[in-house]
């Protein structure tokens, strides 16, 4: 995941697997809503119930954002015969993979398998992470639209973005769900925010800086802060901080990058 694409020109995407990435788009998107007008079993949004950190419900809207986007630019790669990077084979194996993760996290998340949901959610990130990293290289398809760029780095940077947060949300639920941590307990929860942060500035630092990805990960911190505004006020100063490197360390990697342009 760490490598860069190191070829300098583009590669046509398999139409295939281009079909591929659009099905699985729309499954993911498909077995949410499955699950929940067949009430069957509890949707993701819920499993951090026993959290103070978990961030307030209309956070959780963001998915709607993504799946949006995770559609539109699957049928654009299909529309132009180009993803807008110059490693398109591996960017579309990412999202193929990335989207049918998703749907079997709803699966695992329905029947309330802790640590079977967190680690498939942890596979996503990783995937999430080099999928935006890929869409993020500086040398993109200059044959391909502007906006097919702009569009794939903005899709795979929001889906990283929020999975990340997820991600972390997913270990400590499983955490509380194993009696190991009390999830009403402050103390090791500043420490749980703190860790993401790291590993948020981390992953940033890999992809190369990330509007997108930034822009979700505050969105799940200003969540957090709404949540624990009158329990904690060292839960609401750890996200603040959080956010705020978040969000300089990437305007810092994107300026950097411009430099260098």
């Amino acid at each position: 995941m760490t490598t860069s694409p190191t070829t300098s020109t583009p590669t046509r995407p398999s139409r295939a697997l281009a079909w591929v990435v659009l099905v699985a788009a729309i499954v993911q998107v498909v077995t949410p809503a499955v699950q929940a007008l067949g009430d069957l079993g509890a949707p993701p949004s819920s499993q951090g119930d026993d959290l103070l950190i978990t961030p307030s419900g209309y956070t959780f809207s963001i998915w709607s954002l993504v799946y949006l986007l995770t559609i539109a630019y699957a049928i654009a790669v299909l529309v132009k015969r180009a993803t807008g990077t110059v490693a398109s084979g591996r960017l579309l194996g990412d999202l193929a993979l990335l989207y049918l993760g998703a749907s079997l996290w709803i699966v695992a998340s329905a029947f309330e398998w802790s640590w079977i949901t967190a680690v498939i959610l942890l596979v996503m990130v990783v995937i999430a992470v080099d999928a935006a990293h890929v869409a993020a290289a500086r040398t993109p398809d200059t044959e391909a639209p502007t906006w097919l760029t702009r569009l794939a780095r903005a899709t795979t940077g929001l889906y990283a973005g929020w999975v990340t947060a997820a991600g972390g949300l997913n270990v400590c639920t499983a955490l509380v769900a194993d009696g190991d941590f009390d999830g009403m307990e402050t103390s090791w929860q500043v420490w749980a925010l703190a860790l993401v942060a790291l590993v948020a500035v981390g992953f940033s630092a890999l992809i190369g800086g990330s509007i997108a990805y930034a822009a979700a990960l505050v969105w799940a911190l200003v969540g957090v802060v709404v949540a624990v505004r009158d329990t904690s006020a060292a839960l609401v100063a750890t996200a603040v901080v959080a956010a705020i490197a978040i969000v300089a360390v990437n305007a810092l990697l994107l300026l950097r990058r411009r430099s260098r342009t």
